[in-house]
């Protein structure tokens, strides 16, 4: 993925009320910003263990309470952009992603994504709603390198970042334990 980032973003000039109020259309998927009623089928999702053995935390001990601070928070955030991730078509709640850590100075971001509705895996969508944050995060907010881990178990992912440009950039060897077997975590980016 090519981009021209905007030269000459400054931090200070940013509308953060605008950019936070963001929805991006892409072929299959819609990004809108996180709101409180998405929070308790967000919740479902990431206390599922189909879905949470692919993330970074564990959300077993997940509760309402905690969700709706964790959603303050990043609602007010310069550093953290939250998004829910609708199918085109049907305007369905599947997911979410978001940038996170945004370091303004180095002009970079970690990158984070769950795609919740299983029947919607492994149809590209993830990959559609990836893409359109990318962009988003080169071209609005001036960014130029994106990161992220991922689990060697997640070939799916893995084969998802790399089509949106992402490179692998360290493994850090048997570094996650799950399921009694330690893995790798692998640390992927991609700059404008």
């Amino acid at each position: 993925m090519v981009l021209n980032n905007p030269k000459g973003i400054k931090f200070y000039e940013m509308d953060f009320r605008k950019l936070k109020s963001t929805v991006i259309r892409n072929k299959k998927v819609l990004i809108r910003p996180l709101k409180k009623n998405d929070l308790y089928q967000l919740i479902k999702w990431l206390k599922d263990p189909e879905i949470n053995k692919f993330l970074s935390s564990d959300f077993s001990e997940l509760d309402t309470e905690k969700e709706e601070r964790w959603f303050r928070e990043m609602s007010i955030s310069v550093n953290d952009f939250v998004f829910a991730i609708e199918t085109q078509r049907e305007r369905k709640y599947i997911g979410d992603c978001g940038l996170h850590k945004i370091n303004w100075d180095e002009k970079k971001a970690d990158f984070g994504i769950a795609i919740g509705e299983k029947n919607y895996w492994g149809k590209g969508y993830g990959s559609d709603a990836a893409g359109a944050v990318i962009k988003f995060a080169f071209m609005k907010l001036g960014l130029e390198k994106i990161t992220l881990s991922v689990y060697e178990y997640n070939k799916r992912a893995i084969r998802s970042y790399k089509k949106c440009g992402f490179k692998k950039k360290e493994i850090l060897k048997k570094d996650h334990l799950y399921n009694n077997i330690y893995w790798d975590t692998i640390i992927m980016e991609i700059k404008v």
